[in-house]
């Protein structure tokens, strides 16, 4: 199999956002040794297999780091806003990314996948999960 943007192939992210615009969650996961990674690289980071696919992600997590941007990266952030890297529960990959429906997110809160529309993009955001 040929990586994605390997070769004149489709771009690295081309299937990252046609999923997510389908509002499905997706990721790279390599198939030499089954490790999970993000951003999508030619090569899996673990053991520089080319032998990688997406597969979907549940999209619960646990924040793992964040902060507040006061300086906007183009127009369709409004500022200010928190960024987190979020931990994906039990997949072995984090995603830096917006965090919704929480002025004051902390380390360690759970959060679950929800999309926000950005410019021609559909972004995965992540909101602090709802307990019955």
């Amino acid at each position: 199999m040929t990586v994605p943007g390997s070769y004149g192939g489709p771009a690295l992210t081309d299937e990252f956002w046609a999923a997510a615009a389908e509002h499905v969650l997706v990721r790279p996961v390599c198939r030499a040794c089954g490790s999970s990674f993000f951003p999508p690289l030619i090569a899996c980071p673990h053991c520089v297999a080319q032998d990688w696919e997406y597969r979907s992600s549940a999209g619960r997590g646990t924040i793992y780091s964040c902060a507040v941007v006061h300086k906007a990266p183009s127009p369709e952030f409004e500022t200010p806003f928190p960024l987190a890297i979020v931990d994906l529960d039990g997949e072995g990959w984090g995603l830096l990314t917006t965090i919704v429906g929480a002025p004051s997110p902390r380390i360690g809160d759970p959060v679950e996948v929800t999309w926000r529309e950005s410019g021609d993009r559909v972004l995965p955001a992540f909101r602090p999960v709802s307990t019955p």
